[in-house]
Parts: structure tokens; sequence; C-alpha cells
């Protein structure tokens, strides 16, 4: 539409321009990457959100399941342990089947053993240190003591009872698990008409 004015020159509106800002277009840009990054952060921010939920729901629906799995373990756990403690007594009774048995291989002629038991007992052992000092050491000592007799044939007991302590150092199988073989004590007494003599011999446990 073709506009007419009428209007005397100085009553005319002027036109103003602005000037040029050569800020604007890089202004523009940065505000454009502002708005992408959040955009790019809200984004990413959204996704791990949602991955966060449903991790929560898997460990939910898995959650009783696991406390399943706990409880077997546990009891697994108990079991093996009691197996274990099993099989070390049978081990050990195994091994003391065959310990006595070589022990009976060891017994010569005319001797008996009456019983026979395990002590453990701590003791102080005195020793010089590097500098020769004496220092008294805690040291627990197990034994294996054996209470016998034998009958008195014309001064042979005391032999008898060396003879037997010889045949116990030379039974390998008896004499591995110990360091030495020593007499506690020797004493005559009379068993139903017959004089005999009692001893009590003790195998000291290697340590």
């Amino acid at each position: 539409m073709l506009e007419i004015n009428l209007l005397p020159k100085e009553h005319k509106k002027k036109k103003i321009e602005l000037p040029e800002l050569p800020f604007l277009p890089l202004l523009a840009g940065v505000l454009g990457l502002v708005v992408e990054v959040h955009l790019l952060f809200t984004l990413s921010l959204n996704l791990k959100t949602r991955t966060l939920r449903r991790l929560e729901k898997r460990w939910h629906e898995i959650l009783p399941e696991k406390k399943n799995a706990d409880n077997v373990i546990a009891l697994l756990t108990s079991m093996r342990s009691k197996i274990n403690t099993v099989d070390e007594l049978i081990k050990g009774r195994l091994i003391w089947a065959k310990k006595l048995s070589d022990l009976s291989d060891a017994i010569i002629p005319g001797i008996w053993l009456n019983r026979l038991w395990i002590e453990t007992k701590v003791v102080s052992l005195r020793q010089r240190n590097e500098r020769g000092e004496i220092q008294a050491e805690a040291v627990t000592v197990k034994t294996l003591h054996l209470n016998g007799g034998v009958i008195v044939t014309g001064g042979e007991e005391t032999a008898a009872v060396g003879k037997f302590m010889w045949s116990l150092k030379n039974n390998a199988g008896f004499f591995e698990d110990f360091s030495e073989i020593e007499s506690a004590y020797m004493q005559r007494n009379e068993l139903k008409g017959a004089e005999v003599m009692d001893f009590e011999l003790i195998c000291y446990f290697k340590q």
C-alpha cells in the first residue's frame, strides 16, 4: 500500500537506526551452546535416574533370593565345620589305633601294662640368652605315661624295664611322635603272693 505523509518536514518522525553490535552473534552462539549443554545434562540425568530405578526394582526382586542364598551359605559353612571336626576326630582315632598297635608290638615277654594316660602341663624352662643372661620361658610339655609291671626274677626286672624302653625307642611307628622316653619310677610290690616290680615310663611328645 502506498503511504503519503503530508506533515511538514519538521513534524515527521525520524527513523531511529540501531548501531551494529558485533558481539551479538557471539552471544547468541554462547547461549545456544549453554542450552545444548543443559539439554544434554538433563537427558543424561533422566537416563541415569531411570537406570537407578530399574536397578532398585531388580534389587528388590532378587533380595529374597539373596537372603535364601545367604542362609544356604551359612548352613554349608556350619556343616563343613562340623565335617572337618569329625574328620579330625576320626583321623586322631586312627592315629591312636596305629599307635596302640605299635605299642603292643613293642611289649616284650614278662612285661604288662596296667594303664596309660596323657598329661599336658606348662613348665618354666631356664636358659641363657645371647647376652649370657638367664631367662625363664614358659614351655608346654605333653607326655604319654605308661604304667605297668614285671615279675621279679633274680634282679632281672630292672633290666626287663630297660629292654622294654629300648624296644619302644626302636619301634619306628611308636617312637616317631616322641623325642625321649624315660623311667619315672620303679617300685617293688606284691601281687597275689608274687613279687612284682611296678614301673612308670614317660614318653615326651615332640615340640
